[in-house]
């Protein structure tokens, strides 16, 4: 179980970090996918951490555990976004953003 919430919590970990990049990864959507891969496969290297080794899965190389951890990372971080993303969107609409940037602009309806 604790590597299960290890390996959310270093996905939403990736995730954070690809937002710093927001700004070019809305122009190509699959860009996003390929670098959440990239800083998976780097953060699960950057650990040492391997999820089949630790739960008694053994592979032909070491290497290839580590690597495939890394793309399951980039998976959890891309659920990440489209959960952050859901969760956003139900604020904006429960806040009715709209409302209040008219009230803050001093825009009102005609």
């Amino acid at each position: 179980m604790h590597v299960f919430a290890i390996a959310v919590l270093l996905g939403l970990a990736v995730t954070i970090v690809a937002g710093f990049a927001e700004r070019y990864l809305i122009r190509i959507p699959e860009f996003r996918a390929l670098v959440l891969v990239g800083l998976g496969v780097g953060a699960a290297w950057a650990t040492g951490f391997n999820v089949w080794s630790l739960w008694g899965i053994s592979s032909r190389a070491g290497w290839l555990g580590t690597t495939l951890t890394g793309v399951m990372l980039g998976g959890i971080g891309y659920a990440w976004h489209v959960t952050l993303g859901l969760f956003s969107g139900l604020v904006r609409k429960v806040t009715d953003e709209a409302t209040t940037m008219e009230r803050t602009q001093g825009l009102r309806a005609a």
